[in-house]
């Protein structure tokens, strides 16, 4: 295998196992981030990336600092102005190759370069074998400066251990989305959730399948699985609004108790019924659990007002969002080996941080019951087999207890039988700094322990410093597009421990497509060029609109109706528009 290509500079001043500087070969073309490879003390070949590049002309630096003196020298030197022209690249050292067969891994360097080695360019066959694919690995794009030179991520680290697409709008967060979600469930046939506030992945169709592995889901509200609080939230009850969510609590849990197999829209109408008796007969009766007996509370002319407060709520919810209350779990339509795309659009940002909460929530401990019955079973089964031990009739109900448990769960939706990604979209809505929500907890529990599990997070935002700490911060790999807020470019280092100060810089001046990706999923950080999904033969919604398109579209049919009337009125014909 080759390992370098031409020669691009020789090492000179100071060097040092993370760094050295090299004078450029003056008829070679060097670009920022470019990979080198040079030998250190002990012949071993080091790789590393350019960081920097200054271009310095040594007789224009006398001291001389006037545009006449500099013009004056210029007439003096001539074309020997050129001869003197030097290019001075400062490299980040990434660390010393190790060959693998036909893998290549790069090891700590421990021994610097010495000054005059000759430092090339390195070869594309090195760097193929650095991000070599593997087994269970997706390709997502090239390197930026080799576009011959394929990008692969590791799934099992991308998914085990979570991931953040973090970017400007407009900067190819939906295009990124797209790529990796094809990867997964074209090519490993993975099982993809994606939870989409504004409809970016609507009309999703996969490259090589089409819509064959996409399942679209529409968000619904199953009043039946929430609690008082959790419904005085969706229904916009303020928090402070003690005694309303006091008398709906009290209502909630008694329409629960006496209809159990009511659900949808039919249970918060039964609610609402509920309550309207309370307020015509001036008195409470409703269910208490503790006490396993219902009391009667006589209403007061304030508390009937309070109770009128709560049912106009009602009445104005069931008016807004009653079509999108149903009595079936939408966790059952999740279906394996698919990218589900779960449509959050018609709610609105409270109402979609409840669902998403309750979602979140039902998959991660149905993933959890079902991974530890699977355990526990297997560890029984081995134990047996290897004392050869009868089972006893005891075993026997707790093994079958386990199967049992997870048929009902794979009955509930096979996707639920294996690991499972789920992709957040817009996550600094469900999980922003500061708050405490239902979703931001679950979230925070699938980024500690969802490896364990085998729930994996992917978080996909614009604003990552609205974000939350916790949740960002356990994301190991880091796919960064372009980000220009110096506070959301401070807040994404903080949060990212394998992200250098010098690859932030990079991030700034990235084009549209163009990622920085750092973490456990890739051999080595790189620069990325992040396919087109569109150009692969894909699609997906949440372009812009068309603002000038539409415009002249309303202009040009304006234009038509004027020069019909025009044509009428010229005949003397009367035109109604």
């Amino acid at each position: 295998m080759r390992i370098a290509e031409d020669a691009v500079g020789i090492v000179k001043g100071e060097a040092s196992v993370i760094g050295y500087d090299f004078s450029a070969h003056p008829d070679v073309n060097l670009q920022f981030g470019e990979f080198v490879v040079a030998q250190n003390r002990n012949g071993e070949w080091v790789i590393g990336t350019i960081r920097k590049l200054q271009n310095i002309n040594w007789l224009l630096i006398s001291g001389k600092s006037t545009y006449q003196s500099l013009q004056l020298d210029l007439e003096q030197y001539g074309e020997s102005i050129e001869d003197n022209e030097e290019v001075i690249a400062s490299v980040r050292v990434l660390g010393k190759l190790n060959f693998n067969g036909e893998r290549i891994d790069v090891l700590p360097n421990r021994v610097p370069i010495p000054n005059g080695r000759t430092v090339y360019r390195l070869s594309d066959e090195v760097l193929k074998a650095i991000y070599n694919p593997g087994e269970g690995y997706i390709n997502v794009g090239t390197l930026l400066l080799r576009e011959n030179v394929p990008i692969y991520l590791n799934a099992d680290e991308l998914v085990s251990r979570h991931f953040a697409v973090l970017a400007v709008t407009g900067a190819g967060k939906s295009n990124t989305v797209a790529v990796m979600i094809s990867q997964i469930v074209e090519k490993l046939r993975g099982t993809v959730v994606v939870l989409d506030p504004h409809g970016d992945y609507v009309k999703l169709k996969l490259p090589d399948t089409g819509k064959k592995y996409v399942k679209i889901i529409d968000a619904k509200i199953r009043p039946e699985e929430m609690d008082s609080e959790e419904l005085a939230d969706l229904i916009e009850v303020a928090k402070n609004a003690t005694i309303q969510r006091e008398f709906l609590a009290k209502a909630w849990e008694t329409i629960k108790y006496e209809n159990p197999n009511l659900g949808g829209r039919e249970l918060i109408e039964k609610l609402m019924e509920t309550i309207n008796d309370w307020i015509r007969n001036k008195a409470a009766i409703y269910w208490d659990e503790g006490k396993k007996d219902y009391l009667t509370e006589e209403l007061k002319s304030d508390r009937v007002e309070t109770l009128r407060g709560v049912v106009l709520r009602l009445r104005r919810f069931l008016r807004n969002y009653g079509g999108l209350l149903t009595s079936e779990d939408l966790i059952s339509q999740i279906e394996p080996g698919k990218a589900n795309v779960i449509d959050l659009g018609p709610l609105d940002e409270g109402q979609m941080k409840v669902v998403v909460g309750k979602l979140l929530q039902g998959i991660f401990e149905a993933r959890v019951d079902y991974e530890k019955a699977r355990k526990t079973l297997e560890r029984i089964e081995e134990e047996l087999r290897e004392s050869r031990a009868a089972k006893t009739s005891k075993l026997e109900e707790e093994i079958e207890e386990l199967k049992e448990l997870m048929k009902s769960i794979e009955k509930k939706s096979k996707a639920l039988a294996e690991p499972i990604l789920m992709i957040v979209e817009e996550a600094h809505i469900f999980a922003p700094q500061g708050e405490h929500n239902d979703a931001v907890r679950v979230l925070s529990r699938i980024a500690r322990e969802g490896r364990k599990f085998g729930v994996g997070l992917g978080i996909v935002s614009q604003r990552p410093n609205k974000l939350n700490e916790d949740v960002l911060s356990q994301t190991n790999t880091k796919i960064i597009l372009r980000i220009v807020n110096p506070r959301d470019q401070e807040y994404v280092l903080k949060a990212s421990e394998q992200l250098s100060n010098d690859l932030l810089a990079d991030i700034a001046s990235l084009g549209k497509g163009e990622a920085v990706i750092v973490g456990q999923a890739i051999a080595l950080p790189a620069l990325v060029k992040i396919y087109n999904f569109k150009e692969k033969g894909g699609d997906y919604g949440g372009e812009d609109i068309g603002v000038v398109s539409r415009w002249r579209k309303r202009a040009e049919e304006e234009k038509r109706e004027e020069e019909i009337q025009q044509a009428y009125e010229d005949e003397g014909i009367e035109y109604d528009l």
